[in-house]
């Protein structure tokens, strides 16, 4: 097939024409990160057998063009944070995915890469990220914010965004964490995009760090790009937010679920929540990150080299319109619009009724009225695209899986993973079948590093 020339935008958007250097900038930043996790990915390796050389299977299509046809194929899941609804059910859930958290209910800052370069603006593991800014905790790489009528309450606009974080930064310029790659950017092309997306009367002050704080994104000093202000939080959306949600994320996982493990008794670890608990990648709570790893990793062990697509993104697939009912004669269809992206690959949608006679409150799903943005979440299938070749050409060996999640037996909805999180009192090693792992109380002490999320900010 032959090389890849280069990564392109997301959604293949054409922001970046405009400013000279910054869709090369942009390629050399993808390209770093997968550079960068191919070598995570062999320094696992280097536990195997040293008689048995191995390969990594992830692998760029930059880089190397394994032999053979290419077969694309399309990870998707549902875009309502699944998160909440092990945590506190689907009524309560709903009320809670339209709320802002603060930061610090996230917990502390810690690493997708291990051994990236400490000097890349990454802060150092165990930093608590700081209360005074907001993010939404819809963690499936889809967030929304809702427009209200300020009289009535009643839902006017739902707007929903798959855009990575990255792609604004590069668009303000200068480098992101992790990265030592420089964006020219053009600060004017960004604040007229804000402009244009959500409110004409935005200031570029409003979207600059006012004093130094760590944020998920890299330790932010004052004048910085800003990914957490108002109008990209409380006052309306541009690009995704939360924490796990980034581009860096997206790849880093990808290239981890390549690894094969194997459970006490030799058996493979094919089951989702345990690869997911038992590897510290991740959540395995969400809708995204087990389906991902169970994805790649059941192409990895076909023997496959895998990849990401180009363009690398995270997407909004489609909007199920299936059983919604909307007054005036209107059809479902009208009401939904793509703003950024494409058919398939959609960065921006939005939901809102053509006429001044009626609004979102009024749209009935399978004969509900609409009071929450999470009912039009629950109707979104988001994506990734990845791509293995040269199937059945790499015969790696299989790592120990050594790590267990936890459950409550109370209520084994949630599981936390052992290594990130503190784990509640009287929680029990779930998925032992697959590790094999028996721990006890003070092990698992030493392996609290990350509190589960505590609650919104109303």
């Amino acid at each position: 097939m032959g090389l890849l020339r280069a990564y392109e935008p997301p959604a293949y958007m054409s922001d970046f024409d405009s400013i000279p250097g910054q869709r090369e900038a942009w390629h050399r930043f993808v390209l770093e990160s997968f550079d960068l996790n191919i070598q995570l990915v062999a320094g696992k390796l280097q536990k195997l057998d040293p008689s048995r050389p191995a390969t990594p299977q992830f692998y760029s299509a930059v880089r190397s063009d394994p032999p053979g046809p290419l077969v694309e194929q399309a990870v998707v899941w549902n875009a309502f944070p699944k998160e909440l609804l092990r945590r506190y059910g689907r009524d309560r859930a709903l009320v809670e995915a339209d709320w802002l958290w603060p930061l610090s209910a996230y917990g502390y800052n810690w690493r997708y890469d291990p051994g990236v370069p400490a000097d890349t603006g990454a802060g150092t593991p165990g930093d608590i990220y700081p209360d005074t800014y907001l993010y939404q905790p819809a963690v499936e790489y889809c967030q929304w914010h809702i427009d209200r009528n300020p009289h009535s309450g009643r839902i006017r606009r739902v707007t929903f965004t798959s855009e990575p974080p990255e792609y604004w930064q590069a668009m303000f310029g200068g480098t992101l964490k992790y990265s030592r790659v420089r964006f020219p950017g053009d600060k004017k092309l960004l604040l007229h995009l804000y402009r244009k997306l959500v409110d004409p009367n935005i200031a570029l002050s409003d979207l600059l760090v006012a004093e130094p704080f760590l944020s998920p994104y890299g330790k932010l000093k004052k004048g910085d790009y800003n990914p957490h202000n108002k109008w990209n939080t409380t006052h309306g959306i541009v690009h995704l937010s939360a924490p796990p949600n980034a581009i860096r994320a997206e790849i880093n996982l990808a290239a981890v679920a390549t690894v094969l493990y194997e459970d006490q008794l030799n058996n493979p670890v094919v089951d989702p929540d345990a690869f997911i608990a038992g590897t510290d990648m991740g959540g395995p709570n969400r809708n995204s990150d087990p389906t991902i790893a169970a994805t790649v990793n059941a192409l990895a062990r076909a023997g496959a080299m895998v990849t990401l697509a180009n363009p690398v993104g995270l997407y909004m697939d489609h909007i199920d319109v299936t059983g919604w009912e909307i007054p005036g004669g209107l059809a479902p269809r009208d009401c939904v619009r793509i703003v950024r992206g494409e058919e398939r690959l959609i960065e921006r949608l939005v939901v809102e009724l053509p006429t001044d006679e009626f609004d979102v409150s009024d749209i009935r799903i399978g004969g509900v009225p609409v009071i929450y943005g999470g009912q039009l979440a629950e109707c979104i299938t988001v994506k990734l695209v990845g791509v293995a070749a040269a199937l059945g050409s790499v015969h790696n060996g299989r790592l120990k899986l050594s790590t267990a999640g936890y459950v409550d037996p109370a209520n084994a909805r949630e599981v936390y993973p052992g290594e990130r999180y503190e784990i509640p009192v009287g929680s029990v090693p779930a998925f032992i079948y697959e590790s094999g792992e028996v721990v006890t109380n003070a092990s698992r002490g030493r392996r609290s590093r990350v509190t589960s999320p505590g609650g919104p900010v109303r």
